[in-house]
Order: structure tokens, then sequence, then C-alpha cells
């Protein structure tokens, strides 16, 4: 990978080529002056931002897919099945969180703590391009990383788009590393990351694909016009060449009998393949890991728990005699759900696929434009100033530029519902033009104040206050105060809109009471014409009520439309029951009254005379709009509405 450096030998002075790290062992070297190098200002913004990350984690109430995955892994937990299913994405999450929970307990904080921690990481990426981008570039990057609102939302949500984004940015770095330093181990980094990053998400597949897609479009513009070579063809050659001199340890590329040649050659590349061969290995082993079956596999999940014949995962480990059948298993498995995850992707249901492309692009730009304008216009900035306004472009700017605009272009056609964390997959590349355009405005402020410039001076450090005042603006409002608000365009449709706090502390209380009657009744009462599939707590034939494919507790309700509170009903071990007619409610307040009712507020059957004797009652909105549950809650259980729980989001711990 070419790297031209930077314009002039002076912006980049000799102590900062390794990225202004310095030498550890200088013992002379002050705090200060450590702290100031690029990789001290680096790992300042990557504690920014992870500040940032953990600021008021636990606040937000579950949205509907936190929620179904967070189920999951607590029954993953209490019941030691696990089985890899598309639908709730990679398994790395819930492998983490599976053994997070046990430790420090199930609850909104530390179910997103994993993803708020190695996202953070995220600016200390940009240190694995140091020998391609100047100092004030790699900080930008950094800044931009920690900071950037999209990147920011989502870091604070348990969804794997941003453990994937982190994973596979890191294995681009180090295989940039690699380029510039010819050490396997940054291979062997590389592979592990992306081990990690298809155990994310399956959409790390097409980060390979815009690599190789990006890869290919600087080759083609390397050929097309070559620098020192007559033609694309002879440096073609020549590459060639170069690259079977260094397999053959030098030997001569120019013909020659075997015993001209080096004797080392094969050995090179011997050794070559063997290298390849382990980080194949180190790939494969992750990759087993995370995606093999345990306990009782996709029988464990069902209604009722099944027993299988399938090898899991620390059966073979046990035994390595059927390690050749877990892997026979597992792969047959893991194929099947790519498959059908690339079977889903770019269904545009009723709407045709050009309306729903379209459709999603206009979503996406507008996120980019309403929630990301720094970094999206400095990215094109950047991009456009390397490719065109310097002698020699930067194929580490350019690579990352196609990566990302492809994503722009690529996401909106590749997904069934849209949602405002397709744009990370975008941003995360665009960070390193977008550094560029910001480095080229700071440029522009140094150069204003060396010539005594006041009114470039004044007009480039506007533009940066523009820069820091919206990302700030943004981010205040956006990931901290409307984080809930469906006037927020980074705010899914299955994000709750308010936060019944109050009321889910008072069925965990009441699933720690030893009362009589349940902790919790959900109750839709409607019939006939009034009878609303989607929005019904309760399954409508009470015969049905102990039927399931999977275990989706509590059994007899309508359980996706109930999310998200079966996740707060796993985390507090809550008792609930279900009931389908008004005097399936009253019949019970007299003698084993619930602890909360929970009720849907356009239900005309809710015996509302009868409960509010005895119960008080709040509304709130549990989609991002019109979807409305009344929770009710007796008068015998405490509830505080004083304590918003911000940083624990003590909601739910599991028992031991």
């Amino acid at each position: 990978m070419h790297s031209s450096g930077p314009d002039t030998d002076a912006e980049r002075p000799p102590q900062e080529t390794d990225g202004g790290a310095g030498d550890p062992s200088d013992d002379g070297r002050s705090l200060w002056t450590l702290a100031t190098t690029t990789a001290g200002l680096i790992l300042a913004v990557t504690i920014l931002g992870l500040v940032l990350r953990l600021a008021f984690l636990g606040d937000r109430i579950a949205h509907w897919d936190e929620a179904r995955v967070g189920y999951w892994i607590t029954y993953y937990v209490e019941t030691g099945s696990f089985a890899y299913r598309r639908i709730i994405h990679g398994p790395f999450v819930q492998h983490v969180n599976g053994w997070l929970f046990p430790l420090v307990g199930a609850n909104d904080f530390t179910m997103r703590l994993p993803v708020a921690l190695i996202s953070a990481t995220l600016p200390l990426s940009a240190l694995l391009f140091r020998e391609h981008l100047r100092r004030v570039e790699l900080l930008a990057m950094a800044l931009f990383l920690a900071v950037n609102p999209v990147v920011l939302y989502y870091s604070r949500f348990m969804r794997s788009d941003l453990l994937v984004a982190t994973f596979m940015f890191f294995a681009l770095g180090a295989l940039v590393r690699f380029y510039d330093t010819r050490r396997w181990r940054y291979v062997y980094a590389a592979g592990a990351l992306m081990a990690c990053g298809f155990a994310s998400k399956e959409n790390a597949i097409l980060y390979v694909l815009t690599w190789l897609g990006a890869v290919g479009l600087l080759a083609d513009q390397a050929l097309y016009r070559p620098r020192n070579d007559a033609s694309g063809a002879r440096l073609l050659l020549a590459k060639l060449r170069a690259l079977a001199g260094r397999v053959r340890g030098g030997a001569p590329t120019d013909g020659g009998s075997p015993s001209e040649r080096s004797p080392g050659w094969r050995s090179r590349g011997g050794r070559i393949l063997l290298h390849l061969v382990g980080v194949a290995t180190v790939f494969l082993a992750l990759s087993l890991f995370f995606y093999a079956p345990r306990g009782a596999g996709v029988a464990g999940l069902y209604h009722p728990p099944g027993t299988t014949e399938q090898v899991m995962f620390w059966q073979a480990v046990g035994d390595p005699a059927q390690l050749p059948t877990l892997l026979e298993e597992t792969w047959a498995h893991v194929r099947f759900e790519y498959g059908e995850w690339f079977g889903q992707a770019g269904e545009s249901g009723e709407e045709s696929i050009v309306s729903t492309y379209v459709e999603y692009l206009g979503r996406f730009v507008r996120v980019m434009g309403l929630k990301a304008a720094p970094l999206t216009v400095l990215s094109v900035v950047g991009f456009a100033a390397e490719r065109y306004g310097r002698a020699e472009s930067r194929n580490l700017v350019m690579l990352a530029g196609y990566c990302g605009f492809v994503s722009v272009l690529g996401y909106p056609l590749g997904t069934d519902i849209f949602g405002a964390w397709l744009v990370v997959h975008a941003l995360v590349p665009l960070s390193i033009p977008a550094a560029v355009g910001l480095a080229r405005i700071v440029d522009w402020a140094r150069g204003a104040f060396v010539a005594d410039d006041a009114v470039g001076l004044a007009t480039a450090a506007a533009v940066l206050l523009l820069v820091g005042g919206a990302t700030a603006g943004v981010v205040t409002n956006s990931v901290y105060l409307d984080d809930q608000s469906e006037d927020n365009y980074l705010v899914q449709y299955a994000q709750p809109g308010d936060s019944p706090r109050a009321e889910l502390e008072a069925i965990d209380r009441a699933a720690d009471d030893d009362r009589p009657g349940p902790d919790v009744l959900l109750f839709y009462g409607e019939e006939g014409d009034r009878w609303a599939d989607d929005e019904a707590l309760v399954e409508r034939d009470r015969a049905g009520w102990n039927r399931s494919k999977f275990n989706y507790r509590p059994l007899c309700s309508k359980w996706f439309n109930a999310l998200p509170l079966p996740w707060y009903f796993a985390t507090s071990d809550a008792d609930v029951d279900c009931a389908r007619t008004p005097g399936n409610v009253t019949d019970r307040l007299d003698d084993r009254p619930p602890a909360v009712v929970v009720t849907v507020a356009s239900d005309q059957t809710t015996p509302e005379t009868a409960l509010d004797d005895a119960y008080s009652r709040e509304t709130y909105e549990m989609r991002a709009y019109g979807t409305r549950m009344v929770f009710w809650v007796h008068e015998d259980v405490e509830r505080d509405r004083s304590v918003r729980q911000r940083l624990s989001g003590s909601v739910g711990t599991p028992r031991t």
C-alpha cells in the first residue's frame, strides 16, 4: 500500500514518524511530554469516549431488540443451552454477557456494558495507521470515532453493529500494519479480530467485500496511470516479480536454473504457507468456540426443552475424537443460518425493491446529514483533497473513502428493516477521509496564524468551532436528553418512547416479596373485529397458552408485542400470569391480587372501575409511537418515582 506521507517533511518532525509515541525507555521525559505525544493524546481521547459511553448507560429503557436478545442470554445463563440463530445475530455478545450476568447481575447497564467497553477502543485504532496519516489527522480520526453522535449512540446500545465495526476496523488496521512491517503477528491479530467480527454479526462479510472492492479500485487506478512504468501491464509484471523475489528470499526473477536460485526460497515459501495455515487455524478455532452449540443446543431452546444426539462444544473438548463431528454439524448449522440471513436481506415486503431502496437510502443520508454532518461533509472534503489536491494520493485514504461511500449506497439495499445503526458501517471508515478534511482546516488556521492573516485565522477558527459545536449539540440532545424521542432520527421505532422505571422496580420488589398473587398479570380482552393482533398482550385462545415452538416465557403472552417486558420479567424472576376476560381480573382482586396489572390503553374491556379501587395507574408509550400500555400498581406495592436509576439501571438482578 503506497503512502506518500505528508506534503512536506516540515509537517512531520522525525520524532513523529512512529505516530509520536516516543521512546518508552527515555526516563528523562516528563509526564506532560509523554501525555502530549500522539499516543498520549489519542489515549486521552479514548478515555473521553469511554466516559461518554458509560455515563447514564442504564438510564434508557430497553429497545425491542435489546430485550429479546437479553432474554435469550438470561435463558442461556439459566439453562446452559445455546445455539446460534441469525434472528438474534452473532453469538459474541451472548457469550460475553452470559459470563457477565452471573458475576454482576443482569440489567440495562450490564447488558450494554460489553458494547460500550469494546467500542470505546475505536479511537485507539488510529495508531495502526500511523505510517500513513499525519499527527493531526490521527488525532482528528480518534476524535471522530470517540464522539460522533451516531457511533456514540449505538455504542450505548446492546446491538452488535458497533462490535462488528470495531473488530473489523481493527482487523483492517492490523493488515495495514502487516503491510508496513511484514510482521506476521499482525496477520494473526487480524485473523482473531475477524473471527470476533464474524461472531458479532453476519454483515462482517460485507466488510471483507468492501475491502476487496476498494483494493480493486486502487489496483485499477494504479494500472490505468502507472507513475514510472511504460504501461499498467509492465507495472503489474514488475510487482509480481518483486513478490516472487521476496518469497524466494532474494532469488533472481529473470529465469536461471534451479541451482542458480537461492537455496532458501523453498523454506521461505514454506514458512509463508505455515503462517497462513496458522492464521486460518486461529480464525476457525475462535469461530468454532463462538458458534458451536452448548447444553442441548437448539433442542434446549424449544418448549418444552428437548434433548439431542448432536455433539456439543464442551463434550468435544472433553473428547477430541468428536471434534470432526462437532465441526461438521456446526458448519452445516451456520451455513444454513447464514443462507437464511442472506435470503432475507433486501426483502421489501409489499413494496417494490426500488421504492424500498429509495426510501431507505433517503433515511440513511438524512441520518448522516442531521446527526453526523461534520464527519459526513469533511469526509467528502478530505477525499476530494486527497484525490485532487495532492501530487500522490495516499492509498489508505482512498481505500477508506471507497469503503465508506460504497457502504452508503449498499446498506440500504441489503436490509429488510431500517435502523440508524446501519449508518455506523459507513461512518467508521469515513472517519479517515474526514480526519484528512479536518486536518486541512487546522492547517489553514495554522498557516493563517503564521502569516498573520487575521481574516483567514478567524474564518478557520469559526469553521472549527462550528464543527465542535454541532457535534456537541447533537451528542447532548440525541444521545442523552432525547434518546427515546420519536423526533430523534437515531431512535428506531421499536424503542419505547417512555420509561416505566417506577413500575418495573415495583415488579422487581414484588418478585422479592412473598405475596399470594402473581407479580404481574397481563390482560387483553378484546374480541371479534376489535381484536388487534399487533397490540394484544395475551394469546387469543386460552387453549394455546402453553404452546410455543421456542421457550418464549411467559407462554401465555403475545411475546413479541409485550417486548421489552419479557426481558424485565426474566431478570426479576417475576411470576407472570395472563387474563382474557374482565371476570378473570376481578375474580383475583379480593383473594390473590396481582402486584402489577399491564393492559393496553385502547382495550375497552379493561375493568378500570374495579382496578381503580386498589391500584394506581400510569400510561406509557412502549414503542416510539402508537403502542400505549397502562401499568396498574397495587396499593400494597411500594413505588418510588423519585429515583431515576440513571447509572445503575438496576431493574432485575438475577436470582442466585
